[in-house]
């Protein structure tokens, strides 16, 4: 039986670039990210020439010029998901034209499509034997954005929120209420066909969603949870978010890991002034024998001009300290290994390497 080396899957966070050279945004990173076998992130907005801004309730619409694309070339992006709130901002045309320009570089891509079937499909790599499925979908959309049966569209999740009066709110004028979250079940039932789909045609099963509150919230929302745990319950390998703009907290869930955002990886519309970190991670996953052997992160972050940096677990001691910070809920653990940061499964406790 033929051997075959280990592979490498790294994974980063949101990814919208709008420069005058779009290829230099990766300059300090580009050979950590085509050096991979896989890698995969979030497309935050259309890149595109085509569309007209829609309207979004007083929130701005954005999109990149289709010539920013050549960063995502640069990069070696290897798949993509592109079901955001800002994807759609251009209205179907943009998406298209989008959807057509990764087409045009052989970059997979999943969330989003000509239709519902299309939105809802995995995106499919092969490297020596081993097959990677990407999942992706997002709980923030506006009304119409969602893929149909016969049209273009996002794939989406959706959620509900009710408030619940504290026990005190009579007591107290202006108390916050308590809010409560929760995924539609429909979409619940849809995600498990979707993974079932997947797992039939791919070796590792990879869920992406865009969810939770930006502007720099860094607490989980009830339906974040409950949508990691349902898509590990449904048969995926590993899930990891992006919306927030901040690194929020890593779970381990039956031997699985949820990242549930990884913050920025490079972000045009960078502001501190909204909470937007410059700090984030990068997911390095290896592969073996077909199969997930290890998860870990690479603390990394953004210089001034939202260039990307890998950081040595020295220089990068507050990020991990960060992430490790916002896991505490979760009691995840974490080792040195390497240059990375290893996330310890149960599987892993009895022989992890030393603790960092």
């Amino acid at each position: 039986m033929t051997k075959h080396r280990e592979l490498t899957m790294l994974i980063v966070g949101d990814v919208f670039v709008r420069r005058d050279d779009p290829p230099g945004v990766f300059k300090h990173v580009k050979d950590l990210l085509r050096g991979a076998d896989f890698t995969l992130g979030n497309l935050e907005g259309s890149v595109a020439d085509s569309g007209s801004a829609r309207e979004k309730a007083g929130a701005v619409a954005w999109k990149a010029d289709a010539r920013q694309i050549a960063a995502v070339e640069t990069a070696g992006f290897h798949a993509m998901t592109v079901a955001n709130n800002h994807m759609m901002d251009y209205g179907h045309e943009a998406l298209l034209e989008t959807l057509s320009n990764l087409d045009r570089l052989g970059v997979k891509h999943a969330g989003g499509g000509h239709n519902f079937a299309e939105a809802h499909a995995p995106a499919i790599m092969e490297r020596e034997g081993c097959r990677v499925a990407l999942l992706g979908y997002t709980s923030v959309f506006m009304e119409g954005w969602a893929a149909r049966p016969e049209s273009s569209g996002l794939a989406v999740m959706s959620a509900r929120t009710s408030y619940e009066p504290p026990a005190r709110y009579f007591e107290a004028p202006g108390t916050p209420p308590i809010i409560h979250t929760w995924v539609v079940p429909a979409d619940k039932v849809q995600l498990t066909a979707d993974i079932a789909a997947a797992r039939r045609q791919a070796d590792i099963v990879v869920c992406t969603f865009h969810w939770g509150v930006s502007g720099g919230y860094k607490k989980l929302t009830e339906y974040q949870v409950e949508l990691g745990h349902h898509a590990i319950d449904a048969g995926a390998d590993l899930v990891f978010g992006h919306h927030p703009h901040v690194t929020q907290g890593v779970e381990v869930y039956r031997g699985r890991v949820i990242f549930y955002s990884l913050g920025n990886f490079t972000f045009a519309r960078h502001n501190p002034a909204k909470g937007h970190e410059l700090e984030t991670m990068i997911i390095r996953c290896r592969i073996r024998d077909r199969q997930l052997q290890a998860v870990e992160f690479l603390p990394a972050r953004c210089d001034q001009e939202l260039n990307p940096h890998v950081l040595d677990l020295e220089r990068g001691r507050d990020v991990v300290d960060l992430v490790r910070e916002r896991s505490g809920e979760f009691g995840t653990e974490f080792v040195a290994h390497g240059d990375a940061m290893q996330v310890v499964t149960d599987g892993e406790r009895a022989a992890a390497p030393q603790a960092a």
